[in-house]
């Protein structure tokens, strides 16, 4: 289960609820530390890359969230009573989930829709669940664009990202990679690599060996942005191409912070991407 470990300071922050980009005065304030811990978790991340910038028409915000609410290993497929809902683990739980509804759904808008996604496969009775951030303009264009792809499961320009993300989360294996590998941003060459790699080694059962492309963030430079590539590659202009372009937002991010932390640190996350969106509208 999540724990919201910064929420005494973040509370200290006096976090901005109104904005120009947001209206989060409906949240408690556990919920609106909740929010801004959570967007200031994804700018140091990859989700950067998708609060300000277009280079990923989606973003996981990377939270662990994970519950003891699944069927247990002697339960079968249409089982009825599954969750024990007089446990206090399971109260707990399904009140934390209360909680990031309605801070997923206070965060999303015009711009932006935030989403709590199931994983298909259980662990151990636990289920696993993903926050992932959505730039609509850019899903948008993605379902547009790769329409020969998406078109499949009846998805337009406008379908609902919900339902998007949550098919594809419960597709077949290859589908699933194709379909995260655009959502994600990566080039059509990375896409296609991890999926024919993923179809050799099924039918092989050998494992195909990889190089990897890492974009830069703010916790760390290797294993967040990052896509497989062939053994031996050399990165060519488009490779290049989205390195530059996150770079420099990756500088701006940096150079912004230090005027939106507290003395301890802590980020206004919920006003410095308003006030980005703000500059960048108006001009």
């Amino acid at each position: 289960m999540f724990v919201l470990a910064s929420c005494a300071s973040t509370n200290n922050l006096n976090i901005t609820s109104k904005t120009s980009l947001w209206n989060l005065s409906e949240l408690s304030e556990t919920e609106l530390a909740m929010a801004n811990e959570l967007l200031a978790y994804g700018l140091e991340h990859e989700a950067l890359y998708t609060l300000l910038d277009t280079l990923k028409p989606m973003s996981s915000m990377g939270f662990p969230l994970s519950y003891p609410i699944a069927k247990a290993g002697e339960m079968k497929d249409g089982d009825k009573n599954v969750v024990d809902l007089r446990s206090d683990s399971t109260q707990m739980a399904l009140a934390e989930l209360t909680k990031w509804n309605n801070v997923l759904e206070s965060l999303s808008n015009e711009e932006f829709s935030f989403h709590l996604i199931p994983y298909r496969f259980a662990y151990q009775g636990k289920r696993n669940l993903q926050i992932l951030v959505v730039r609509r303009d850019k899903l948008a264009e993605l379902l547009k664009d790769k329409a020969a792809f998406f078109a499949q499961w009846g998805f337009t320009a406008n379908a609902d990202p919900a339902t998007v993300l949550t098919a594809m989360e419960f597709e077949e294996r290859n589908d699933r990679y194709r379909a995260y590998g655009y959502l994600f941003g990566y080039p059509e060459h990375a896409v296609n690599f991890f999926v024919e790699a993923s179809i050799s080694e099924k039918e092989t059962g050998e494992f195909v060996t990889r190089d990897f492309f890492s974009i830069p963030v703010a916790v760390g430079k290797t294993g967040y942005f990052t896509y497989a590539t062939p053994k031996g590659y050399t990165p060519i202009e488009v490779d290049s191409a989205i390195y530059r372009a996150a770079v420099s937002t990756l500088d701006q991010y940096i150079s912004l912070k230090p005027k939106y932390s507290d003395i301890d640190g802590e980020v206004d996350a919920v006003r410095l991407i308003s006030d980005f969106w703000k500059r960048n509208t108006d001009r």
